[in-house]
């Protein structure tokens, strides 16, 4: 990935959880884990249910637990936003690697900040949703891209990281990955890492991930 120039201010730094979403229809979903990871330029996120997130250390999975891997909006690629005014400003995202083949957020964000600039909330210009974002503390450190040697991507916020490697074929032409009805196909299309790892005694341990039977590894840097 060629690494375009800084094209967020540094309020946008660091790493970001979720606290919750509401839609436009009421619908709050405050049970999911959502990290935002942003560098100066290029952004990672991990998006996993609740559902997903009781499949930790599994290897093996039912036809029904495919289609609950299959249902993250994780994604990486690039962030440009507004300058700061008032606390507030407005961002756009462009995937380079996307879980879905389209993208369920597909507009730009109106950013708010608190007064310490820990507390962000995003609105969608539409209405859709609305979510509340938490500065995860000691995510302001080092702040970096790299390739390893596997092609993988690894994107460092501090004391956080998100590991990312794409599927080995090419997305299906669907909408949604869920569309899809045969186990082969799911198989391979859910086989696209994005996993979200902390900083504990020099080794990197990932937490939450894509892929299940990852939770608990290192990371191999």
């Amino acid at each position: 990935m060629t690494v375009p120039a800084q094209t967020v201010p540094p309020e946008l730094f660091g790493c970001w959880q979720r606290q919750w979403i509401e839609l436009a229809d009421g619908t709050r979903d405050d049970t999911s884990f959502v990290v935002w990871l942003q560098l100066p330029s290029l952004m990672a996120d991990v998006r996993l249910s609740a559902a997903a997130l009781a499949l930790a250390g599994q290897s093996s999975f039912s036809p029904d637990e495919l289609l609950v891997l299959a249902d993250s909006d994780s994604s990486s690629g690039a962030t440009e936003c507004t300058p700061v005014a008032q606390r507030t400003a407005t961002a756009e995202w462009s995937s380079a690697i996307g879980f879905q083949p389209v993208s369920a957020f597909p507009e730009p964000g109106l950013l708010e900040w608190n007064s310490d600039g820990t507390v962000m909330t995003e609105r969608a210009p539409s209405g859709a949703y609305v979510e509340e974002w938490h500065l995860l503390p000691e995510s302001r450190g080092a702040l970096s891209h790299s390739v390893l040697a596997d092609g993988s991507e690894w994107f460092r916020a501090g004391s956080f990281g998100v590991l990312v490697r794409d599927r080995r074929g090419a997305l299906p032409s669907v909408s949604r990955l869920t569309d899809l009805a045969d186990r082969a196909s799911l198989e391979s299309a859910t086989d696209c890492e994005f996993s979200f790892a902390a900083l504990a005694g020099g080794a990197w341990t990932i937490q939450h991930s894509t892929l299940p039977w990852r939770v608990g590894a290192t990371v191999d840097l």
